[in-house]
């Protein structure tokens, strides 16, 4: 766990680190559509729905290529 933190704290520095935050960033962006399109009513299809899933997962990550390598 000591290992985990210590990657994190310099995310640039080494690949744990980068992969660590890109799972975060992954995780986070994946969890808010799927709670906001299971709670809101709607009649969208179920590949649409993970279509826009994907889509907001895929933009998250070149968020985080832009804020954590670049």
């Amino acid at each position: 766990m000591d290992f985990m933190i210590e990657s994190m704290q310099l995310p640039v520095d080494n690949l744990v680190g980068i992969l660590l935050y890109a799972i975060i960033f992954m995780i986070v962006a994946g969890i808010i559509p799927v709670l906001a399109l299971t709670f809101i009513p709607n009649r969208l299809p179920y590949t649409l729905k993970s279509a826009i899933v994907g889509t907001i997962v895929i933009i998250s990550l070149l968020l985080w290529w832009n804020m954590i390598v670049t």
